[in-house]
């Protein structure tokens, strides 16, 4: 078993990964290693540091719900350095990704996308895409500059060309994509992006409760409502990378998919970004 167990799902946000609760690490146990990129310092700061084992903090990009034209940075983690950009480019396209129209972020592609790279020596990236959805002119010219973007930040890449059923990509410029800071939207402050619930399969036995963030976050405070207002009683703790709070309330009989919660939170990233804010999600539904 991996050291850093999956996360479920943050936007996912984000999302990302290892919603295990905290516990004192045994000085005979190796530390973890969280290894970032420089586009993950550059918009996220240093990453929260595992227990074992090795991890690789990334970053995607997507469109700017009310900014034509800029793309904007979300975090991402790896365990493993194998096909890392193909790696990146199924999280980025596929369809476990999932931002709330608050977050101001939004995904422009088609549920059937199929993404595969080639990359030459002169540093260039070829991308060839394949759908058979219909894909709307505004949506191909954002996808376009958020999977090069997303590309660029590899040092060795200084330019993508995108295929897109064989034909190059409408709206891609002829020369293809290069790193543009001016489509690049700063990063806002910190924002709550999913409430769930993590359910044995196939049982009604729940195990914990999971308010996400849409990334490693420190929590200054935090209390969570049900939906009858009165606060859920528990065990508290943050997830590895610091991306959720983890409940283990008093009374797990007491939850069920779709149960509207309320969470009242004060967070600050590893940038000096606060955020705080109450909010009301229906609850999701995940299984081990």
């Amino acid at each position: 078993m991996s050291p850093f167990p999956p996360l479920v799902l943050v936007f996912c946000f984000l999302s990302l990964f290892a919603c295990q609760q905290e516990e004192p690490v045994p000085a005979s146990q190796p530390s973890g290693i969280v290894i970032a990129s420089q586009a993950y310092l550059d918009n996220f700061g240093e990453p929260p540091q595992g227990k074992a084992g090795e991890a690789f903090a990334r970053v995607g990009y997507l469109p700017v719900r009310k900014a034509p034209g800029k793309v904007r940075a979300f975090p991402l983690f790896l365990f493993s350095k194998d096909r890392e950009l193909q790696q990146i480019l199924s999280r980025l396209t596929g369809k476990e990704l999932v931002f709330p129209e608050s977050s101001g972020l939004y995904s422009p592609f088609p549920n059937d996308l199929k993404v595969t790279s080639a990359s030459n020596e002169k540093g260039t990236q070829t991308l060839s895409l394949m759908t058979q959805q219909s894909w709307s002119a505004d949506d191909i010219a954002s996808a376009g500059l958020a999977m090069a973007a997303t590309v660029l930040q590899f040092e060795q890449t200084n330019k993508v060309f995108i295929m897109l059923n064989g034909q190059p990509l409408p709206q891609m410029p002829a020369d293809g994509y290069v790193l543009d800071p001016e489509t690049l939207a700063d990063v806002e402050p910190p924002s709550l992006v999913l409430m769930a619930g993590m359910w044995e399969q196939g049982t009604d036995n729940l195990d914990e409760l999971l308010v996400e963030f849409d990334r490693p976050v420190k929590v200054n405070n935090f209390k969570l409502y049900n939906s009858s207002e009165n606060s859920i009683e528990g065990e508290y703790f943050t997830s590895i990378f610091q991306m959720a709070v983890v409940v283990l309330p008093g009374d797990k009989t007491l939850y069920k998919e779709g149960d509207v919660l309320r969470a009242e939170w004060d967070v600050v990233d590893f940038m000096g970004r606060v955020n705080s804010g109450s909010s009301i999600m229906p609850l999701r539904r995940y299984e081990h």
